[in-house]
C-alpha cells in the first residue's frame, strides 16, 4: 500500500522527536525574551603584549575583545559556550562530562570560574604545562554547579533568615558549599573551612538555571 506523502513526512518528523534525548530541555516550551546581561572579556586584555614593531596595527583599541552577551532564554550550556572569558571552564566541563546535565530543564545554579584563575589551578596541577586529569578538575569544579535555581535576591532573602548568616547549597556532585556574605555585603562561596571565592557577576537569569561569576576558583580539599 502506498503510503500518501503528507503523512509519510509526518512519520518522519515524530521519528525524529521520538529519538532525541528525552532530557534535553525542550526550546519550544522556553518563552522567548530578549534581554541580556554581559560578560566582561578580562583574561584577552591581561595577555596583550604590544608587539615590538610599533608599524603593526595591532593596539588593544583596534583588537579590543567585546562583551559576551547572555540572553535569558538560552540554557546554561549555551551561555557558557559563548563566552570567550569562560573558555577554559567551559573546556574542563566538556573534559569531565558535568556539562551535560546543563542542557537539562533543570534547574541549577552555576558558579562559573573564569580563565585566569582556571589557568592559575592547571599549571599548579600540571607544571609540565598539560591539562589535569579529569578526575582532578572533577573534583576542583565540585562546588560550581548545584542544583536549584538560586538567584541573587533569593540568596540574599535565605541568608537573612539564615542562623550564622550562611545557606548550604546542595551541589550536582553530591555534596555541599556554602553562600554567605563578606564584610561589604557581598555574595561570597566558602567551604565552611576558611577558604572563598567572591561572587565576581551576580546571577544572571537562564532558561534552565541561574549563571554567576566568581573571581576564583573554590575547590575542596
Amino acid at each position: 500500500m502506498r503510503v500518501p506523502r503528507g503523512v509519510m513526512a509526518c512519520l518522519m518528523a515524530c521519528s525524529v522527536v521520538a529519538c532525541a534525548p528525552a532530557s534535553r530541555q525542550d526550546a519550544f516550551l522556553v518563552r522567548g525574551d530578549s534581554r541580556a546581561a554581559a560578560i566582561p572579556t578580562l583574561s584577552v586584555e591581561h595577555s596583550y603584549t604590544p608587539a615590538l614593531d610599533h608599524g603593526r596595527p595591532d593596539s588593544q583599541v583596534a583588537y579590543g575583545a567585546p562583551d559576551t552577551p547572555v540572553y535569558r532564554d538560552r540554557p546554561l550550556n549555551e551561555s557558557l559556550r559563548g563566552s570567550i572569558e569562560l573558555a577554559d571552564y567551559t573546556r574542563a566541563l566538556d573534559l569531565t562530562g558535568m556539562m551535560a546535565p546543563l542542557r537539562e530543564a533543570g534547574p541549577f545554579t552555576v558558579f562559573a570560574v573564569p580563565n585566569l584563575p582556571m589557568e592559575q589551578f592547571a599549571h599548579a596541577s600540571a607544571p609540565s604545562g598539560g591539562i589535569p586529569a579529569p578526575a582532578v578538575l572533577r573534583q576542583a569544579l565540585a562546588y560550581s554547579i548545584v542544583r536549584g535555581a538560586y538567584p541573587a535576591e533569593r540568596l540574599r532573602q535565605l541568608l537573612a533568615m539564615a542562623p550564622g548568616n550562611r545557606v548550604s547549597l546542595p551541589t550536582l556532585a553530591g555534596g555541599t558549599v556554602l553562600v554567605g556574605r563578606d564584610a561589604a555585603g557581598r555574595l561570597v562561596l566558602s567551604d565552611g573551612a576558611g577558604q572563598v571565592a567572591p561572587i565576581w557577576i551576580d546571577g544572571m537569569p537562564q532558561s534552565n538555571g541561574v549563571l554567576y561569576l566568581t573571581s576564583s576558583l573554590l575547590a575542596p580539599a
